[in-house]
């Protein structure tokens, strides 16, 4: 993500009217609560719960490079989408942490904590709504996997939202206005969402995760044998390409993907470790050869979303001369009129 990325993002809940109006709704709605006296309580156990779930279902919008939703009666249902309501959960219980801690005077010890909590709740948040389990949303391996599978992108999400959260503090000592304070604190907490949403779409992170831990479940020790394999014969071709032979290290990858069973998922996983090399303009090669192989499997949603990444990596990049013809007419049936103006040579 660059810095102008960053910026659109930051931009991103007040630009979007759907967002913009969805934070205003839910301050007015929160004032009222607060306003109602003992009703107030009820009122909140309705709205908190429907705000957590629309910042998911942002979070999951964002992540599948689709339009923001406007807040609608499915977020307020009491018994759809429960694992919707989790992102609740964490923190509230992180709330009680740090007013147990206050309570000790370990001002300092309450300030890191807040701190951690910024760093791992994006990913917590992403898992879930990758997997849709509370369970994995919780598992460290599974954030700690999510962290590395975002790589430096993820970065920017506390790195924008813990000093908005500074402000937040300094605001809530001033006398603001408990309507505009909410607006801005709903702000900071969506925006942690979309933020989340949109690295996840930058580094295609829903499908690989949904991969990962489907195999994990079913054979865990395979799949690690697995990966292990895939490792040494990507050092190997490294090894051929970083001494200038491309041809040489393309076809070690291809020998192997002839063995593999599932073609495709290791298509994808060579190019994403190729992606983490010094340079990236062998996986940008590849991933042409990537790009011929979806065509020809057919599997236009996964061939669009390579072509996005590509893109995302070097504005310049074109699909091989002879694919060319077909990924016009893929972009068209698609109407991906986005991805055709940034390739005016195709």
């Amino acid at each position: 993500m660059k810095i102008e990325d960053a910026g659109r993002e930051v931009a991103y809940p007040f630009a979007n009217l759907a967002v913009l109006l969805a934070l205003v709704m839910f301050a007015l709605l929160f004032n009222l609560a607060l306003a109602a006296g003992v009703l107030g309580v009820w009122l909140g156990f309705i709205i908190l719960p429907a705000f957590f779930r629309y910042a998911l279902f942002l979070l999951e919008a964002r992540a599948q490079g689709h339009d923001a939703p406007a807040p609608g009666i499915e977020a307020f249902s009491l018994v759809d989408n429960f694992w919707a309501v989790f992102p609740a959960v964490l923190p509230c219980a992180f709330i009680w942490l740090e007013w147990r801690i206050m309570s000790g005077g370990s001002f300092a010890l309450a300030g890191g904590a807040l701190l951690a909590f910024l760093l791992m709740y994006p990913a917590s948040m992403a898992v879930l709504a990758v997997t849709r389990s509370p369970l994995q949303s919780v598992n460290p391996l599974a954030v700690w996997r999510m962290v590395r599978l975002c790589g430096s992108d993820y970065w920017w999400i506390p790195g924008i939202v813990v000093p908005l959260t500074a402000v937040l503090v300094w605001l809530a000592r001033v006398d603001l206005p408990f309507l505009l304070f909410d607006v801005a604190a709903n702000y900071v907490f969506v925006l942690m969402f979309t933020l989340t949403g949109a690295v996840l779409f930058a580094r295609d992170a829903m499908q690989d995760v949904e991969i990962e831990l489907a195999l994990e479940k079913t054979d865990e020790e395979s799949r690690t044998d697995l990966l292990a394999a895939r490792k040494r014969v990507a050092s190997h071709a490294y090894g051929f390409i970083s001494r200038d032979n491309r041809t040489g290290g393309f076809a070690h990858i291809r020998q192997w993907l002839e063995r593999e069973a599932n073609r495709d998922e290791a298509y994808g996983w060579f190019f994403r470790e190729m992606l983490t090399w010094e340079s990236k303009l062998p996986a940008l090669f590849f991933a042409q050869d990537f790009l011929h192989q979806l065509l020809c499997w057919q599997m236009e949603r996964e061939a669009l979303k390579l072509i996005s990444r590509c893109l995302h990596e070097d504005a310049d990049w074109l699909p091989a001369r002879d694919d060319r013809p077909a990924v016009r007419a893929l972009l068209e049936k698609h109407g991906r009129n986005d991805l055709s103006r940034r390739m005016p040579s195709l």
